[in-house]
C-alpha cells in the first residue's frame, strides 16, 4: 500500500515500468512550512530517504521542475492534493520533465507564438473537429476504425496548417514536451490507484471534447492532445519511446509517419453556431481584460519612446492587436538602464515584442517631476519630458 513512508521506493521501483530508460532526478514535496527533499546528490539523511529543509521562495506556486542547488528537482505542492495516489502520479509527471532535462530536450514551444496566436473562425472550427476525432481514434474498438479516424485527424490538422502556418508548430511543440509527461502521469495513477486505465484514459481525454475550454486555454489544451497522440503511438509504433529523445521530430510527426494520409482542400469550412459563439466570447473576453486595466483606479502613467523589453513571463501575458498585458512582471531597458516592474503593465510594440514604443502602468502615487527627471515610486527615476493631460501622466524619453 502506498504511503509517505514508502513513496520513495515506489517512485524508484515503478518509474521504469512506465518508461524503460527512466532516470529519476531529485524530487521534493512541500507545504507552507517544510520541504521534504528526496534523491538529491547534495543532501542526505542517514536512515531516511528524505531531507527536511525550511520552506523558501524557490518552492513556490504550481508543480514544476526547478534547479535546486544546481540539480534538477521535481516539486509538488502538498496543499493541492488530498490523496497520496495523485501526489505519486504528479511526481512521476514532473520527474519525466527531469528526464527530458537529462536528455537535453530542445523542442520547447516558442511562447511568443502562443501570445500572438491568431483568432480565426476556420481554425477554431477545424480544431474542435480534430480533437473529437483524436479522442474517438484512441477509444475506437477496431484497428481499421482507428486508422481511418487517424487519417481524418491528420487531414484536418494539415488543412488547419493552411490557415495558421507556423503557429501549428507551437501546438505540436507543447504536445511533444507535455504529452509524454501526462502519459507517464496517466499510467502512474492507474497503476497505483484502483481505477482502470481505460477509465482514466477517458477522464484525461475530456478536455479534447470541451471546445470552449480548449479555445480559451490553448496551451493547456495541447496537453491532452499530446497524451492521446502518445496512446496512439503505443499501438501503431510501439518503439516510439526509444526514438523520442533521438529525433528532432515532434510527436505529431512521429504519428504521421505511421499511416498514409492526404489533405482534402476542396471542401469549404462551414462555421458552426458554437464556433461563432466561442469566437465572439474570446474576443470580448480579451477586450474586457484591457478595458478593466484602462479603468483601474490609480494614477495612469504612459512612458513613450524607445524601450527595450528584456525579460517577462510568457505564460502570463494577454495579447490584443499590438498590445501585451503582462500580468506578473516585466524587465525593461530605458536609456541603457534596467527597470523591473512587478505589477500588471501594458506594452505597445512595433513588429516585435522586444521593441516597445509605449508602456502603460497604474501607480498608487503620483509621479514627481523635477529638473528633467521623473521619480516613480516602485520603479525609480527616469529622464524625460513630463506632462499631464486628461487624467494621464506622460513621460517622453
Amino acid at each position: 500500500m502506498l504511503n509517505f513512508e514508502n513513496l520513495y521506493e515506489h517512485i524508484i521501483l515503478n518509474s521504469k515500468f512506465y518508461w524503460r530508460e527512466f532516470t529519476t532526478v531529485a524530487f521534493a514535496l512541500y507545504d507552507k512550512e517544510k520541504v521534504y527533499l528526496y534523491n538529491h546528490p547534495n543532501y542526505s539523511n542517514e536512515g531516511k530517504h528524505y531531507y527536511i529543509i525550511q520552506w523558501n521562495s524557490q518552492f513556490n506556486g504550481a508543480n514544476t521542475l526547478i534547479m535546486y542547488d544546481h540539480y534538477p528537482t521535481a516539486i509538488v505542492n502538498l496543499d493541492y492534493y488530498n490523496d497520496i495516489e495523485k501526489i505519486y502520479a504528479i511526481l512521476q509527471h514532473e520527474l519525466f520533465h527531469g528526464l527530458q532535462y537529462l536528455n537535453e530536450e530542445k523542442r520547447f514551444p516558442n511562447e511568443f507564438l502562443g501570445m500572438i496566436y491568431p483568432l480565426l473562425k476556420e481554425n477554431l472550427e477545424l480544431r474542435s473537429r480534430e480533437r473529437k476525432i483524436l479522442y474517438n481514434a484512441v477509444i475506437a474498438p477496431s484497428h481499421t476504425e482507428k486508422i481511418n479516424l487517424l487519417k481524418h485527424f491528420i487531414s484536418i490538422r494539415e488543412k488547419r496548417r493552411s490557415y495558421i502556418n507556423d503557429f501549428l508548430e507551437y501546438e505540436t511543440s507543447i504536445e511533444t514536451v507535455e504529452g509524454p509527461a501526462f502519459y507517464i502521469e496517466l499510467h502512474a495513477y492507474s497503476h497505483i490507484s484502483s481505477n482502470k486505465k481505460e477509465v482514466e484514459i477517458k477522464e484525461y481525454g475530456y478536455d479534447l471534447l470541451d471546445n470552449k475550454e480548449s479555445a480559451f486555454n490553448l496551451r493547456k489544451s495541447c496537453y491532452s492532445s499530446g497524451l492521446y497522440i502518445c496512446l496512439l503511438l503505443d499501438e501503431l509504433s510501439p518503439d516510439w519511446k526509444e526514438v523520442l529523445f533521438m529525433t528532432e521530430k515532434s510527436l505529431y510527426d512521429l504519428l504521421k509517419d505511421t499511416v498514409d494520409w492526404e489533405v482534402n482542400d476542396t471542401q469549404e469550412v462551414e462555421i458552426s453556431l458554437e464556433t461563432n459563439f466561442i469566437f465572439n466570447a474570446i474576443r470580448e473576453n480579451t477586450q474586457e481584460v484591457f478595458r478593466h486595466f484602462e479603468n483601474d483606479k490609480g494614477h495612469h502613467l504612459l512612458i513613450i519612446g524607445e524601450i527595450i523589453c528584456k525579460e517577462f513571463d510568457p505564460m502570463n501575458v494577454v495579447a490584443y492587436e499590438n498590445q501585451l498585458l503582462h500580468k506578473t512582471f516585466l524587465s525593461i531597458l530605458i536609456n541603457e538602464k534596467e527597470y523591473y516592474i512587478s505589477q500588471p503593465v501594458i506594452t505597445h510594440f512595433y513588429q516585435k515584442v522586444s521593441s516597445i514604443t509605449k508602456l502603460h502602468i497604474v501607480l498608487n502615487e503620483k509621479p514627481v517631476y523635477k529638473n528633467g527627471v521623473v521619480r516613480i515610486k516602485g520603479l525609480g527615476k527616469i529622464k524625460g519630458q513630463y506632462s499631464f493631460d486628461k487624467g494621464y501622466h506622460y513621460v517622453v524619453i
